[in-house]
């Protein structure tokens, strides 16, 4: 690809102008926008969006699907093996009957759109736009360039009013009323319903928008709603780190990523031998690990474990949320070691796991 034709700070040029330059010039190419953490890329064909693309796994189209409830963790994991260097998730999804073509196609198209929309909230960075053919994948949107401007522009104005209330995701807000209590002058929707049944004074906001499995701003318009409307509190405002170390003591917490680092890497062990022996137990497996029950099996609720056997710690994290600091490390490690044992257990007669004590290392 060419040399950049434009390119700059994002805190001396506007993204809203950048992208009326690149769509009036009718312009073919790569817009990359660049910070420390992250880069995002849109694709142009004749001044037209069709792409768009982030190295931030929450921008993926897993995770957007995930959010947005249209499919479960259990379907990615089943269709992860089906991925390879022709089909990607989206294909995967369709053979398996989790989305129709129709609806795959409009969930990318979402996708699409939320990354460009993510770009409005970036206040530094750099930019480039390289000219250059389109890329193989081109999805027509069902949405202008001049609309797009105006519906990030109106999103980041909604953005600062609910941050005037809700500072930041580690806010732990209360209920002030049930649901059942509520007179009929309040109207919820059924989603601020759902957003009102996660607030229960211990969940932070962040706890909150992972459980929600919609949009973020929607997530954090429901909130907003409801704290405007009174039926929530702020308990906590502005968790400091020091305020988050003084409720969830920090041997609590790393006890938890130290028991999902060592029993997830101890689970991907087995699984990997189980797929080298053969091939065809690796998706038995996975069922054993979805299916499982037993005490606190909860815990373990739309696990994913990836083709390379690594457990999804976002959403054990996600899963443990509910239960008192200072208990979760306790109670995760217990439902991961019957998850192990069951594996053991299936596997005993056909590859040796003499070493699993080793990889799980002296006690804590």
């Amino acid at each position: 690809m060419s040399a950049p034709v434009l390119s700059g700070d994002l805190r001396a040029f506007p993204l809203p102008d950048i992208l009326l330059i690149i769509s009036t010039h009718h312009k073919t190419g790569v817009l990359r926008c660049i910070q420390p953490s992250a880069t995002k890329s849109v694709e142009w064909d004749q001044g037209e969006i069709v792409f768009a693309r982030s190295s931030m796994p929450g921008d993926r189209l897993g995770a957007f699907l995930l959010a947005r409830g249209t499919v479960t963790a259990a379907q990615i994991e089943q269709a992860s093996p089906m991925i390879g260097t022709s089909d990607r998730l989206g294909k995967a999804l369709i053979r398996i009957g989790a989305l129709t073509p129709s609806q795959m196609w409009t969930a990318v198209q979402g996708q699409i759109k939320e990354i460009v929309y993510s770009l409005f909230h970036w206040r530094e960075g750099q930019f480039e736009f390289r000219e250059g053919p389109p890329t193989s994948e081109k999805i027509a949107l069902d949405i202008d360039v001049t609309n797009i401007i105006m519906e990030g522009t109106r999103r980041l104005d909604e953005w600062s009013r609910v941050r005037e209330k809700i500072q930041n995701d580690r806010v732990i807000l209360a209920p002030l009323k049930p649901i059942a209590e509520l007179g009929p002058s309040t109207s919820l929707s059924d989603f601020e319903k759902v957003v009102l049944g996660l607030v229960d004074g211990r969940r932070t906001v962040r706890d909150i928008l992972v459980l929600a499995r919609r949009g973020e701003l929607e997530t954090w318009r429901a909130l907003h709603v409801l704290l405007s409307a009174g039926v929530i509190r702020i308990q906590l405002l502005a968790l400091d780190p020091a305020e988050v170390r003084h409720e969830e003591p920090p041997s609590d917490d790393a006890a938890l990523e130290r028991a999902i680092g060592q029993y997830g890497g101890a689970i991907a062990m087995l699984l990997e031998r189980a797929s080298a022996s053969a091939p065809g137990e690796l998706p038995r497996l996975r069922r054993i690990l979805r299916d499982a029950t037993f005490d606190k099996a909860e815990l373990l609720k739309e696990v994913a474990v990836d083709p390379e056997g690594r457990i999804d710690r976002r959403i054990l994290l996600a899963n443990v949320a509910d239960y008192p600091p200072g208990q979760r490390a306790r109670l995760m490690q217990g439902a991961l070691e019957r998850l192990l044992r069951l594996l053991i257990d299936d596997l005993r007669d056909r590859i040796p796991v003499d070493d699993i004590s080793a990889a799980l290392g002296p006690a804590k």
